[in-house]
């Protein structure tokens, strides 16, 4: 299969359910045609990585291998290991960008987005020298603040720092708003 992560969506819906799924079931989990799921269970089976039980084509029910068990597990590892490449090739151009500011003399600085490297920004820049006065975001929901820097929400926006550092894009709706200098630190696809 061409396909690693539907291969492993496959194999984590039949182990899930210990063969009380049929393709009908599977193809409304994983949001994909029946024929798809069919073609999958079919090859995944020829390769030994299910057993198919059942007289009936309606009634079919779809069960793991040992064999299967350790293609998920694979699969799983293979996937972590390509997305921790990517998050550190993420990682690393932050922590390239961010070190500008260091090297520009900026010495206060907000934020705008909360994402997965939103605390790894805020680190890299309080060992840099540099304050980081607030974190925007477009909508509270529940966070109160990260030690002592406060969220703020986007439409509360003071620019009482040098630069504001984007962890995602801004709203639309307040692009116009930001007078002060932006330095773009989202992955651009």
């Amino acid at each position: 299969m061409e396909d690693p992560i539907f291969e492993y969506q496959v194999l984590d819906a039949v182990h899930d359910n210990k063969g009380r799924l049929t393709q009908r079931h599977i193809s409304k989990r994983l949001g994909r045609s029946v024929s798809s799921v069919n073609f999958a269970l079919r090859l995944l089976a020829a390769k030994g990585f299910i057993k198919i039980s059942g007289a009936n084509p309606r009634n079919l029910r779809y069960h793991l291998t040992p064999k299967g068990v350790l293609q998920k597990s694979v699969l799983a590892y293979n996937f972590m290991k390509r997305q921790r490449a990517l998050y550190e090739e993420v990682r690393n151009g932050l922590l390239k960008n961010l070190r500008k500011l260091s090297e520009e003399g900026i010495r206060k600085v907000s934020l705008y987005g909360w994402t997965p490297f939103t605390e790894t920004a805020i680190l890299s820049l309080i060992l840099d020298g540099i304050e980081v006065s607030a974190i925007y975001v477009d909508r509270l929901n529940g966070l109160d603040g990260w030690n002592r820097i406060p969220f703020r929400s986007v439409d509360d926006f003071k620019d009482d720092f040098e630069v504001l550092v984007l962890m995602e894009p801004l709203p639309g709706r307040i692009e116009e708003k930001i007078a002060v200098k932006t330095l773009a630190c989202y992955p651009i696809p």
